[in-house]
């Protein structure tokens, strides 16, 4: 009986002691005599803290978010790149590129879990378009003659004809590749209110210049708005030789046209033309297409 008394009074006291160990033991401190936090760590420059709540602050004394660096000295974070796609890395990772895009040596990039997204407005550029044609497709869309309205082969005289099916080589929203631009109609729409630098150029076969004054092509930017009210109209007005004479005397003709453009998100930009070159309202010109379209380009950059 007095050994299981013994017992019981040993127990008494060690369970107690058991409970204040375990509890001194949850705090940890390194260079910190008596840490107040779960974690303490002592630097020359402060204290990096996790507190009750798991939240961590480098020389923040009490954190407010899951990493808090607002010390107010220094507070900077460094990343580096990973190969993984931005679905094995996950939504709202981070990664700093470093290959060099236009006008930058690098870039911040965070991951919506598709792609990899760069960061706007500064870093790489936000919208790009870029596209040729190769082929000989129109669509005349003004002309006092109803039944001329639709698609054509080649640039009719005296008809404003939109340049249609051209070949897009990028389409991109600050690298991710995007729908924009629709090659099939040359149009582009905003995707949010901006300042766009756009400019487009085509050329024609060469060809006899019509007797008259009046001779010129005209390089035009459209904007429409969501409802399709044009907006504004800018264009460029080539004018050439009054008469080049008799065949074989034929001549290269073209024109370009660029704008910086104000664009509501929405907003439709569109290029076109108007020419008077041929011996008649009848002939159909024809774009130069060789050396894969180089002479007709379309370029849209978001400033």
């Amino acid at each position: 009986m007095i050994q299981k008394n013994k017992i019981k009074s040993l127990a008494s006291a060690f369970i107690p002691m058991l409970f204040l160990t375990t509890k001194v033991n949850a705090q940890i401190g390194l260079g910190v005599p008596n840490p107040t936090n779960p974690v303490e760590i002592k630097t020359d420059a402060g204290n990096i803290v996790v507190d009750n709540s798991g939240k961590m602050g480098v020389l923040v004394p009490a954190p407010k978010v899951a990493i808090d660096l607002r010390s107010g000295t220094n507070g900077s974070v460094a990343i580096g790149n990973t190969d993984k796609t931005a679905a094995q890395a996950g939504s709202g990772a981070l990664r700093y590129v470093a290959s060099p895009a236009i006008g930058v040596k690098g870039y911040l990039e965070f991951s919506d879990g598709t792609n990899w997204v760069s960061f706007y407005p500064k870093g790489k550029p936000r919208i790009v378009v870029m596209a040729s044609k190769t082929t000989q497709d129109t669509y005349v869309f003004e002309s006092g003659t109803p039944s001329e309205i639709g698609t054509k082969s080649g640039i009719v005289q005296r008809r404003s004809s939109y340049l249609t099916n051209w070949t897009e080589i990028l389409d991109s929203d600050s690298g991710v590749p995007n729908t924009n631009f629709n090659p099939a109609t040359g149009e582009f729409v905003a995707p949010r209110a901006g300042v766009y630098f756009a400019t487009f150029t085509f050329a024609l076969q060469a060809s006899q210049v019509n007797t008259g004054s009046n001779n010129q092509t005209e390089a035009i930017w459209e904007v429409r708005n969501p409802a399709g009210t044009i907006t504004q109209r800018v264009k460029t007005n080539n004018g050439y030789s009054s008469d080049t004479g008799s065949s074989p005397n034929k001549i290269p003709v073209g024109s370009a046209c660029t704008v910086s453009v104000y664009l509501n998100k929405g907003d439709k930009l569109r290029p076109f033309t108007w020419i008077t070159v041929a011996f008649s309202d009848s002939t159909v010109s024809q774009f130069d297409t060789s050396s894969s379209g180089v002479y007709n380009a379309l370029t849209i950059v978001e400033q």
